[in-house]
């Protein structure tokens, strides 16, 4: 039995594969004690299989993060997307409208704390304030079952930017919070213009 970390190079998982070829009998175990397993198994909900999503920051003039603290380190990619984020918010002869971030987060976080708008709320009230979120953006999976004077104006924020604007959400979140994420960029046409889905980076 083999045990590594999640493995991304195709040259070493090529060869993995070929020590697992020359010993039939063998086990190969991929494990990390902090993982992105509940984006991977909102991935699958969203579209049957797993795929690695990747940001245009800079082409998003909103921004909704649903606890999804992406201007943090520990974010895959936070440093292209820090400073896309930032170059966006820049007004310049170019750029005449700076980009508008909200955060909906459980817990204070580095990008919650540079937000322009920005809630915290009971991780017990989270799945149903994302789903109503998602309702007034026409996403399926949304359900409008709270009240709040605030989600109405957000939701038609994003809704008067559609295909430039972005939902994302954090590892902490269950798969459902990530899989009415992409319910979410999909109804507000988001894909292919601010969120791209490739194959999972993983060899397995």
């Amino acid at each position: 039995r083999f045990l590594t970390e999640s493995i991304i190079s195709p040259t070493l998982g090529a060869q993995m594969k070929e020590l697992l070829a020359a010993l039939p009998q063998a086990k190969w175990h991929q494990y990390e004690p902090a993982n992105r397993d509940n984006a991977r198994r909102g991935a699958e909900m969203a579209f049957g299989q797993p795929v690695n999503t990747t940001y245009r920051f800079d082409l998003a003039q909103r921004v909704l993060s649903l606890d999804c603290d992406f201007l943090a380190p520990t974010f895959p990619g936070y440093l292209r997307y820090s400073r896309e984020f930032i170059a966006r918010r820049r007004i310049t002869e170019t750029n005449r409208e700076m980009n508008r971030l909200f955060v909906v987060e459980t817990t204070p976080s580095n990008t919650g704390a540079i937000a322009d708008h920005s809630w915290e709320v009971k991780p017990s009230e989270f799945e149903a304030i994302a789903k109503t979120i998602a309702a007034g953006t026409g996403a399926p999976g949304g359900g409008a079952s709270v009240n709040l004077a605030w989600i109405e104006p957000l939701a038609r924020d994003l809704q008067q930017h559609k295909g430039a604007s972005t939902v994302l959400a954090g590892d902490a979140q269950p798969p459902f919070i990530h899989a009415l994420a992409h319910a979410m960029n999909d109804a507000l046409g988001n894909v292919g213009k601010t969120v791209f889905y490739t194959d999972p980076l993983e060899v397995e």
